[in-house]
């Protein structure tokens, strides 16, 4: 039995329309919609290009979903994106955080996990009063909470603190997005594309800031007025999380000339910011004049810095680690072979590659001791089998 729910849900988590799959596969849209409705059955060369273009076996459309459905809501998400209301988009990212979320429950069953604490942070800024209630004193709380003594170390203290954090494609008009699933469990997703490592960390805490801020905005309900507020707090918050009032001040103190980026180089290798963001904060703390400001940029613009800025080729950028840990976990432990799982769930690697931006020889090596286990089968397409699995 074909199930067609499988296949919709594929397409919305690739960010396929009805119409760009017909396209991929030469047929029309109505024909995508009646296989997804399960009113006709896809014919044997259409399901091998299927399984070619969505990397997973034929099992995986003989079986039921198992995917968590709607584990995130729309109006929970913080976009940073020039395009907050294309649904297209939307639908995929939920779809995504579907799929995330049922692979990492799977995987952390396994598991008996001591991380945690972001949950006692949230709450401890939610019972602030309200004079204390400002963006730099709950920045210099979690900085302290953190114990960030150097900003590279914010990731995997983000991930031991119980925030989920991915990567993915997430196209050139979404810088990152976070939201907390209906189960209260704190995701931020960070795009991929072009992404140096100082903008990285500086997207990071952009997100925990709209984590720990406006969880109680319903985000489809706000205006472009009220959406470039949030944004300009969650830009505040990262500013005073990674670059801390009084040391920061203390060092710009000591650049010679204020007006100058390449004078900024050695301040961006300390705190892992960019040089933009650097004089950000200097001019946010009036540590540099309007006429200042406007020279500096005048600068960046002559220097070419706008697009590429020193040392923005030469720091790698740090990547999410859960997901990779939790699987070299299981295989390394044996709790779970290469092949029980992608059997398990009807998928092959590339599908899991693909979904958590994983290295493409990620895998190999537990796919070569998987062969010890003695169930190891061909990835060859056996048409006979599809034929008959069709018909039946």
């Amino acid at each position: 039995m074909f199930y067609g729910e499988k296949l919709k849900q594929l397409r919305e988590l690739q960010g396929f329309s009805r119409n760009d799959l017909a396209k991929k596969l030469s047929l029309t849209e109505q024909t995508i919609g009646q296989y997804e409705n399960n009113q006709i059955t896809p014919r044997l060369d259409i399901m091998e290009k299927l399984l070619q273009i969505f990397h997973v076996d034929l099992s995986f459309f003989n079986t039921p979903s198992f995917v968590e459905k709607n584990v995130i809501s729309e109006e929970s998400i913080a976009y940073r994106t020039k395009d907050r209301n294309s649904r297209k988009k939307i639908n995929n990212e939920l779809k995504y955080i579907d799929y995330a979320k049922t692979f990492i429950d799977y995987f952390e069953s396994f598991v008996t996990s001591n991380i945690g604490g972001f949950n006692e942070l949230k709450q401890k800024i939610e019972e602030l009063k309200p004079k204390d209630y400002t963006i730099a004193y709950i920045a210099d709380i979690v900085r302290d909470f953190y114990r960030l003594n150097e900003n590279r170390e914010l990731m995997s203290e983000l991930e031991q603190s119980g925030i989920t954090v991915l990567e993915k494609d997430l196209g050139s008009s979404i810088d990152a997005y976070s939201g907390f699933t209906n189960d209260n469990e704190p995701y931020i997703v960070l795009g991929n594309l072009k992404k140096t490592a100082v903008r990285r960390n500086f997207d990071l805490a952009h997100e925990l800031g709209h984590l720990l801020l406006h969880s109680n905005i319903v985000m489809t309900e706000i205006t472009e007025k009220e959406h470039t507020a949030i944004e300009n707090q969650a830009n505040d918050f990262a500013s005073a999380l990674l670059l801390p009032k009084y040391e920061f001040i203390k060092d710009f103190s000591n650049i010679a000339r204020k007006t100058n980026p390449d004078y900024y180089i050695a301040l961006k290798r300390k705190y892992m910011v960019s040089i933009a963001a650097l004089e950000y904060r200097a001019y946010k703390l009036k540590l540099i004049t309007y006429q200042g400001n406007r020279y500096f940029w005048s600068q960046m613009t002559k220097k070419k810095y706008r697009n590429l800025e020193p040392l923005d080729n030469k720091i790698p950028p740090l990547k999410p680690s859960k997901v990779k840990n939790l699987l070299s976990f299981l295989f390394d432990n044996e709790l779970i072979t290469m092949n029980e799982l992608t059997n398990l769930f009807g998928i092959k690697k590339e599908f899991l590659i693909s979904l958590f931006d994983l290295k493409d020889d990620f895998f190999d090596k537990y796919i070569t001791e998987s062969k010890t286990f003695g169930d190891n089968q061909s990835n060859l397409i056996d048409f006979e089998l599809i034929r008959n699995q069709l018909t039946n």
